[in-house]
């Protein structure tokens, strides 16, 4: 394919324009600033002609930092020259607003883009069946950032693992047994807690406690991550998990409301008590992933004896070998399940991906938190919260997907 030269040349086109005195009639503009490699993108076009009339040829390409350019075509990005629209009428003494004049749905990946930074769409207009530009080149700058869904999840293989811990355990409560036999089948998980940022992107809030776009959400209701799911589900172009009726609200906060989940939905939902423990032991059998000491816990967690007393970014202490971060410590984490201290003894052995329990007043959180000490960031410690309660600023979650 042979390369555009429509925004390589525009030094010559622009010195060609202010030779010939004509007027710019034509400005680009973008619906956000910041876009991510699966994100709907629009663009659109506003005109403005104190002139003459005229039919224009419409071309929309991007801008790279080292002066390369792709075009856009009707079926997606390339090298070539293609137009977008073609033989457009505008009249003279024109002006109209960029929300009724020309708006595209652009493709959803931007391929020529492989780093993170900043570019810019770009804009110009020439006259139909040539390459005479009628108009002054029109840019509008975002930024790129690499970090997706596709690259936020982890792939987690199908499998058998022993859920539960032993009697001889160190720390261990009883509602961690009997140990039984559970099929987990084939579904990804965050590699880290949900941001701050992530949360506010989606729902527009964040009441966190301790503040920061990379540090993990918390004070949030277990019916607020149901919500919080549906809504990067529907971002993101995926069937919702969730049906959420008879919702009551605090403030921003749902503190009651009744859920189901079709766990047949390609959405995102809250991982299941038995999917959280098979991949945070990731093969293990230890008290943590990691290890069955104090020092190794601490190569994986924020608690008690390293946090400080606060909660931490995401990302940054040992990740186990999944590549799943901080599912020991930091905040504690929803589970999909109701929580009964009896569960295990009554469920089936081996049992295939349980969902725990059909009913309850409590809801499971695993994982513990940024305050506690060691026996309780445990691969196989449990424990119950109200879904209609926040917690110490201590309790938040990571998301998962049933396989496609």
């Amino acid at each position: 394919m042979r390369r555009s030269v429509i925004f390589t040349t525009m030094a010559l086109i622009l010195l060609i324009w202010v030779i010939a005195g004509a007027q710019p009639i034509v400005n680009i503009h973008t619906d956000a600033a910041s876009y991510q490699s699966g994100d709907s993108i629009k663009v659109s076009l506003s005109a403005s002609n104190d002139g003459e009339a005229m039919s224009v040829d419409v071309y929309i390409g991007i801008l790279l930092p080292d002066g390369d350019a792709y075009s856009i075509g009707t079926d997606g990005w390339g090298h070539s020259i293609e137009r977008w629209l073609a033989n457009i009428y505008i009249p003279a003494w024109f002006d109209m607003a960029p929300s009724t004049f020309w708006t595209f749905d652009l493709p959803s990946a931007i391929p020529p883009i492989e780093n993170d930074g900043s570019y810019s769409f770009a804009a110009v207009l020439t006259y139909p069946g040539t390459f005479d530009w009628a108009s002054d080149l029109s840019l509008a700058s975002f930024n790129f950032e690499s970090d997706n869904h596709s690259d936020r999840m982890v792939s987690i293989r199908a499998g058998s693992f022993i859920m539960g811990s032993s009697g001889s355990e160190a720390g261990r409560d009883a509602d961690e047994g009997p140990k039984r036999t559970v099929n987990i089948s084939a579904f990804q998980m965050s590699k880290t807690e949900v941001t701050q940022k992530l949360w506010t992107d989606m729902m527009g809030w964040s009441d966190s406690h301790f503040v920061g776009d990379n540090y993990p959400v918390e004070l949030v209701t277990w019916f607020d991550c149901a919500s919080f799911c549906n809504k990067l589900s529907q971002a993101e172009g995926f069937s919702h998990c969730y049906t959420i009726t008879n919702a009551a609200y605090d403030g921003n906060h749902i503190t009651s409301a009744d859920v189901t989940c079709d766990f047949e939905a390609n959405g995102y939902r809250l991982p299941t008590e038995a999917e959280w423990e098979y991949a945070c032991r990731a093969g293990t059998s230890t008290r943590y992933y990691t290890g069955d000491t104090e020092a190794d816990l601490a190569r994986a967690a924020w608690y008690s004896d390293t946090s400080g007393a606060v909660t931490h970014e995401v990302g940054q202490k040992t990740p186990n070998s999944w590549g799943l971060y901080d599912m020991h410590g930091n905040v504690w984490e929803w589970c999909w399940d109701f929580y009964a201290t009896d569960y295990y003894g009554v469920s089936p052995n081996p049992d295939s991906d349980p969902t725990g329990p059909e009913s309850g007043s409590d809801r499971s959180i695993r994982g513990s938190g940024w305050y506690l000490g060691a026996d309780y960031c445990r691969s196989a410690n449990r424990q119950g919260n109200g879904p209609g309660l926040r917690g110490f600023h201590n309790v938040g979650l990571r998301v998962a997907r049933s396989s496609d």
